[in-house]
């Protein structure tokens, strides 16, 4: 993930520092996804439910089901379970509980359906678009649920132990994973349409965007990429187990209990590797871009990743270009190392005398820009996935002072983007972002920056999981200043010499 820029063609980048890098991709990153808190729920979680519409995260627990709504518990269920979705659209929650061959239904705090199953249920997936509920049931196949009954029960081609299942909810196709047969059954219309070979474990996770299809294999120590039938990538991960998928972010989610980790992956690479103790079944908000770990030590890991800079939401980095006229031009990546035809998606932007991309600013799953006037006035353009903008919203006043503004990626751990701004007398300062559209206070992180000719925030420069700050001083030293994840800086490190002759740092 890379850090965001919007250049001005033709012109230096630095000291007016109209430059940032727009665009997701590769193997950098803004801000890697961390841990931000844990939410403590009993003595043994084993998985996880989210409801985006209601921001209700429900976790299972030593026989319950608890609730949850932006971390506070607001109440619990006494049935046990291994396995649950909630339907965004009728916001019914379905439970399996394995032990009596059943499916519970769930409405607010009470079960209002029990719905008996051919098999011992394993797993279960939803598919808002069509309103049917797949149950992987063992040796029975998969079972389909419609509201509060039993519509059909597919036999599949292969006889043998179904214990996952995932939907990608763009084409409805259903994917069905055979534990002892180690394939993967393609559904269409409720009928088996094709296998692939796969080991099929303990979970399977679709982009619906790309249609990317994940399955863990964890005694091969890999996850295989199925798309249109057939094997597109093998990632190596040791002993994965669970997955899911952001499809916003294209980012993908392996559990790996037995090392107590979870790895994140973006496109075929393992970009990230989060310490978790135990993780169970996990679940992610496509919304809020947050990761639900559960642990069998009784907590739930909220992990958070603030760094989407898609544009235009098909998985690849774009860039975002002022040319001398103030027409403003995407070009979107092609995803090697090219591009495909510029767009332009704005006019009159010669009249802004700071532009930077500070990633998802907003939280609505697209990347933003932030864009300062004339008058001092500061402008959040939100993205609208699809190359175009929303109408601009007024986040701020008095940003004339400041000569320096980036979209710096999330320097507080809060799992929102930040955004790093230098005033006249050399302060640096820390504008943390609310998650909405606006700030909490400002945090001052530093003095005597304007010896510096050019400040650049190149996302985890260092590895360590947080975001840092490259800067040129006048004799053309570059400096790498470590993010400490609250705010600051560790000891600065001397990175390059004779950068002066550089017009532009990026």
């Amino acid at each position: 993930m890379r850090s965001p820029f919007v250049a001005r063609i033709g012109l230096a980048l630095v000291a007016a520092l109209s430059l940032t890098i727009a665009g997701h991709g590769g193997n950098a990153a803004v801000a890697a996804p961390e841990e931000s808190y844990r939410i403590q729920v009993g003595s043994h979680a084993l998985s996880t439910a989210y409801d985006p519409a209601s921001r209700t995260l429900y976790v299972g627990a030593d026989g319950a089901i608890s609730m949850f709504k932006d971390g506070v518990l607001t109440g619990k269920i006494p049935v046990g379970e291994v396995s649950m979705a909630a339907d965004p659209v009728t916001h019914a929650v379905y439970a399996v509980d394995s032990s009596n061959n059943t499916v519970l239904v769930i409405k607010g705090t009470t079960v209002t359906t029990t719905i008996p199953m051919p098999d011992q249920p394993q797993a279960l997936a939803i598919d808002p678009g069509t309103g049917k509920v797949y149950v992987a049931t063992s040796m029975a196949g998969v079972t389909v649920i419609q509201g509060d009954k039993v519509t059909k029960t597919i036999v599949l081609k292969d006889e043998g132990y179904v214990w996952s299942i995932a939907v990608d909810t763009s084409t409805h196709k259903v994917y069905a994973g055979n534990y002892s047969k180690s394939t993967l059954s393609v559904i269409v219309d409720d009928v088996e349409v094709q296998t692939v070979g796969a080991a099929g474990g303990w979970s399977i996770a679709v982009d619906s965007v790309t249609h990317d299809v994940y399955v863990p294999g964890e005694f091969d120590k890999k996850v295989l990429v199925i798309n249109g039938g057939a094997v597109v990538r093998t990632i190596n991960v040791p002993f994965p187990r669970d997955v899911v998928v952001d499809s916003v972010t294209h980012t993908a989610y392996v559990t790996s209990p037995g090392l107590h980790t979870v790895s994140v992956i973006h496109g075929s690479t393992v970009t990230d590797t989060i310490p978790v103790h135990d993780p169970g079944r996990p679940v992610v908000d496509q919304t809020g871009h947050t990761l639900y770990v559960p642990s069998s030590d009784g907590s739930v890991s909220v992990i958070r990743d603030p760094s989407n800079r898609d544009f235009t939401s098909d998985g690849r980095t774009d860039v975002v270009a002022r040319d001398g006229s103030g027409a403003l031009w995407l070009y979107p990546g092609n995803g090697a190392n090219g591009w495909l035809p510029r767009v332009q998606v704005g006019q009159g932007w010669q009249g802004m005398t700071a532009i930077t991309g500070p990633g998802d600013f907003d939280s609505d799953g697209f990347p933003d820009l932030l864009a300062r006037d004339t008058a001092g006035v500061l402008w959040l353009y939100p993205g609208d996935g699809s190359g175009g903008w929303l109408p601009k919203v007024h986040v701020g006043q008095g940003w004339q002072g400041m000569t320096a503004i980036l979209g710096a990626g999330d320097l507080n751990g809060d799992g929102h983007p930040d955004v790093l701004a230098r005033d006249a007398a050399g302060l640096l300062w820390v504008y943390p972002s609310d998650g909405s559209t606006g700030w909490l206070p400002r945090v001052q992180s530093g003095q005597g920056w304007n010896v510096m000719d050019a400040l650049v925030t190149p996302g985890d420069f260092n590895g360590d999981g947080r975001a840092d700050l490259l800067a040129r001083d006048a004799a053309g030293n570059l400096w790498l200043y470590p993010g400490n994840g609250h705010n600051g800086w560790l000891s600065r490190v001397q990175v390059g010499q004779g950068w002066n002759i550089m017009t532009a740092v990026a």
